[in-house]
Formats: C-alpha cells, sequence, structure tokens
C-alpha cells in the first residue's frame, strides 16, 4: 500500500503494481509539506508577499491540471469507501492530527488553515462542526 497523489500514477507505472486485480482507494490522505531556508537579506523587499500571490494566482491551474490526472486514471482502478468506512478514516486521521498538534509536531495555525480548505471542499465532514483543530 502506498499514498500517492494522482500525478504519480503513470511516471511510477502504478498500474503495473495494481496488475488486474488491483485497486486504489479513492480518499485524499497525504497533506505534503515542505520547509524552505533562505536568507532573507539576498531577496528584494516584498519578496515573500509577491511570492505568496504568485502561488495563490497559479492554485486554479494546479487544481486544473490535478482533475485531469485523476480523470485520466481508468475507472477500473478507483474504488470509493464506504459512507461508514470514509467517516471512521476521517476520524481516524482527525485523531492523528490532534495528537501531532499537542506534541508540537504540527503547527496549530496551519492545522487551522488546512481544516478550512477541507471543510470549503467537504462542508458535510463531521469536523468540521467541532473545534480543536
Amino acid at each position: 500500500m502506498i499514498a500517492a497523489p494522482a500525478y504519480a500514477f503513470k511516471p511510477l507505472e502504478i498500474y503495473k503494481g495494481l496488475g488486474s486485480s488491483g485497486a486504489m482507494i479513492n480518499f485524499p490522505v497525504v497533506n505534503v509539506t515542505a520547509d524552505l531556508v533562505i536568507r532573507p537579506e539576498k531577496f528584494p523587499e516584498g519578496f515573500a508577499d509577491q511570492s505568496r500571490s504568485w502561488f495563490v494566482k497559479l492554485l486554479p491551474k494546479s487544481f486544473a491540471m490535478v482533475k485531469r490526472l485523476e480523470a485520466e486514471i481508468p475507472a477500473r482502478y478507483k474504488v470509493n469507501l464506504t459512507k461508514e468506512d470514509h467517516d471512521k478514516y476521517q476520524k481516524l486521521l482527525r485523531d492523528g492530527r490532534l495528537d501531532l498538534t499537542r506534541q508540537g509536531i504540527y503547527e496549530p495555525t496551519m492545522m487551522t488553515v488546512l481544516k478550512k480548505a477541507r471543510c470549503t471542499v467537504e462542508r458535510t465532514n463531521f469536523e468540521c462542526s467541532l473545534s480543536g483543530e
């Protein structure tokens, strides 16, 4: 079992590993993060704001690419979870995020931002009415 985004399907030849009887669970699980260490004195005034604005402008194009790549994956490989299993996984992931935040591994402000993003995409998610993130 691996967690991989849609854009990994062809380059990593995931279809070969799935063979004729394997499948992919259609469920977002992974938040990919990165830290960027820079020397601020080497960048012009306002670079950070310009960089964030540039990134935000690219989001629609990036989301469109993800949607296209997901659509290119043959339906025979895709499996949707039952509502019950989906909710169990959501709770498991939420419990993990809360625990990692309490341990200081996750940053609380970022967890709040990510929750808002999840609840924008899936407003009926049980966690959207809960506090704690």
